[in-house]
């Protein structure tokens, strides 16, 4: 089963010097991990949001929390033990936080496949990251719409791929403070807005907007735009 791990910022952490590249290494080595890439500073993100008629872009991302997610890596694991103990012996779990979560087939339908994945060189240039937001108005977006979308942006090169994530609900937090490993249920922070899914979104920073602004989730939540570290040594 295929399990996203959010690598999570904590002030509350606590420093370490292991190497990550190591840990990245140990789980390719076992087939387990099959990419992962950190994302450039929360300082450069975009949200984007539709309301109505208006299309609303800002700074910064969308829940003002301490934590934010500053990379992502994708598993194929046997079940949820076993993602834990990947997630167990990442340094971040340490000097920050992992929320461990279950991807489920999004389903879109023919000619809606994700391109295949380049391990730790994805092809596209952006992460946009599927809020929920629980203040929107009441909107439900058409199958045939998220279709569409997803059969455009693979034509014009823009989409790349996604995973679709089950519910917060089924969220496992995984971190390490002073030597005890803790895992609780839930995500990384308590905000009501929580991450549904992730779209991998190719292009410069304004054909990116340009196709994220038409996203069918953008009108019932928020597309965090995150761009990759792709020179990240």
């Amino acid at each position: 089963m295929k399990y996203v791990l959010f690598i999570a910022t904590d002030p509350d952490g606590e420093r370490t010097d292991e190497n990550p590249q190591a840990w990245a290494e140990r789980w390719n080595g076992r087939g387990v991990r099959l990419e992962g890439m950190p994302l450039k500073p929360v300082e450069e993100t975009r949200t984007v949001r539709v309301r109505g008629d208006h299309v609303l872009v800002t700074d910064g991302p969308f829940a003002e929390t301490a934590e934010w997610i500053a990379g992502y890596d994708l598993l194929e694991a046997a079940d949820l033990d076993e993602a834990i103990e990947v997630a167990a012996s990442h340094p971040m779990v340490t000097a920050g936080r992992i929320e461990i979560r279950p991807v489920e087939p999004a389903g879109h339908g023919p000619g809606t496949d994700n391109l295949p994945h380049e391990g730790d060189a994805p092809a596209s240039r952006f992460l946009a990251i599927m809020r929920t937001d629980p203040g929107a108005p009441p909107f439900t977006p058409e199958p045939a719409a998220v279709a569409e979308w997803v059969r455009e942006g693979l034509a014009s090169g823009r989409y790349l791929g996604g995973e679709h994530l089950r519910p917060v609900e089924d969220a496992t937090l995984v971190r390490r403070r002073g030597g005890e490993l803790l895992i609780t249920d839930g995500a990384y922070t308590q905000a009501p807005e929580w991450v549904a899914g992730l779209a991998f979104v190719d292009g410069d920073r304004e054909q990116v907007l340009e196709y994220v602004r038409r996203c069918p989730m953008a009108r019932t939540g928020v597309v965090e735009l995150r761009e990759f570290w792709r020179d990240f040594g």
